[in-house]
């Protein structure tokens, strides 16, 4: 069900991309959630074949925190947290693939790959406020994409450690459980991607971006 939430998402996005002053980021936005739908499509291809689909998620996740780091970083205005940013758009990927290659391997879900992912968003986002409540610009933060862009992200990541870091264990659970995880962590989902397409809305209507 999410998938199709996703596809509205980058639907709404392409039609903020046509309009007049879209937000910089807009463009590997777009391209970012494109790659999120095939690799859903593909992870539930190979489910319902009864085939293992963790590679993907395990590669995706690398690219996705590497890419929200890069996205974040494009909202800040303070040099020094631009600087780290930078640094670990280049320490995260390559302490992930050690991870994935010699650690927890292919045929494991990655969690301290993704743990220290959603660390860094988390921690991204509120210096992301943090700038913009100490110094506001001059428009409402409501009218801008940046704020539901990076309310979203905080929202998801700071959700999803005590869900998806189970997953390893999932298959010890009573089915009861295992629906219970599913459908709380499809709601995040839900909720992740309309903040999203809010953030798209935004220019969509007010057609400038802070």
């Amino acid at each position: 069900m999410h998938v199709f939430i996703i596809i509205i998402c980058f639907i709404i996005a392409l039609l903020a991309k046509l309009q007049k002053n879209p937000p910089r980021y807009l463009n590997t936005f777009i391209i970012y959630i494109l790659v999120t739908i095939a690799v859903e499509m593909m992870a539930w291809w190979y489910n319902i074949h009864n085939k293992h689909n963790l590679i993907f998620y395990n590669f995706y996740g690398i690219i996705n925190f590497t890419y929200l780091i890069f996205l974040l970083r494009s909202f800040m205005a303070n040099k020094r947290m631009i600087n780290v940013m930078g640094v670990l758009m280049i320490i995260y990927p390559v302490l992930a693939l050690i991870n994935l290659v010699f650690i927890q391997k292919l045929d494991t879900f990655n969690t301290y790959t993704f743990l220290s992912g959603c660390i860094i968003v988390v921690t991204a986002s509120i210096c992301y406020f943090y700038e913009r409540i100490k110094y506001p610009g001059p428009h409402s933060l409501l009218h801008e994409p940046a704020f539901w862009v990076s309310t979203g992200l905080l929202f998801f990541y700071t959700c999803s450690p005590p869900l998806t870091g189970v997953l390893n264990a999932i298959s010890l659970m009573p089915f009861y459980n295992y629906k219970t995880l599913y459908i709380i962590n499809l709601m995040v989902n839900i909720i992740l991607y309309l903040l999203f397409s809010i953030s798209f809305i935004c220019n969509l209507i007010f057609r400038r971006y802070s």
